[in-house]
């Protein structure tokens, strides 16, 4: 199940994640729409653990404790806008598209901010260091983070990389099936 999400081909996993914005876009009302994009960020954010934690398992190069700081980043990433929500405080406002804090919240969404920062760039590090057989520098991560961040573009190019992944797993090994 866990590499799944390396043999998807880039249009699926587009249509998945474009699915509920698609949908949110014709939906009249307004906490209906916003619902929507909320799960198409979740949706997101879940695509993004499901491959880091994918790459984590597969690459050797990895620090181990770096997914202790990536776990919580994703649950913190998508609890933010949810938490925004219920609070419906105005000096909160956390959206899958945009953020602001006044006063007090101006450190939580601080936090958010280095939280989904950090699970772009823990993903896409995991992807080229399993590409690479080795820890890669910054420059080297730098693209597909912002691939990353990109994603309606972006995803057209990281999953035919996780495909290869993918190929290069099951020509090196005999203890997964070819699929």
């Amino acid at each position: 199940m866990e590499q799944s999400i390396l043999k998807a081909k880039a249009w699926q996993v587009f249509l998945v994640l474009l699915a509920s914005y698609f949908i949110s876009w014709f939906v009249k009302e307004t906490d209906a729409g916003e619902l929507l994009k909320l799960v198409g960020f979740s949706i997101f954010c879940t695509w993004l653990a499901i491959i880091g934690n994918t790459m984590n398992q597969l690459d050797k190069t990895q620090k181990k404790s770096s997914v202790s700081w990536f776990i919580p980043n994703v649950v913190v990433t998508m609890s933010a806008p949810l938490a925004s929500k219920v609070l419906s405080d105005p000096e909160f406002v956390v959206t899958p598209t945009s953020f602001s804090a006044k006063g007090t919240w101006v450190v939580p969404v601080l936090y958010f901010v280095v939280a989904y920062i950090q699970i772009h760039w823990f993903v896409a590090s995991s992807i080229v260091a399993r590409e690479q057989g080795q820890k890669p520098e910054f420059s080297q991560v730098l693209g597909t983070a912002i691939l990353l961040f990109l994603w309606p573009i972006g995803v057209w190019f990281i999953q035919p990389r996780l495909n290869r992944i993918f190929n290069t797993i099951q020509a090196d090994t005999i203890d997964y099936p070819l699929a």
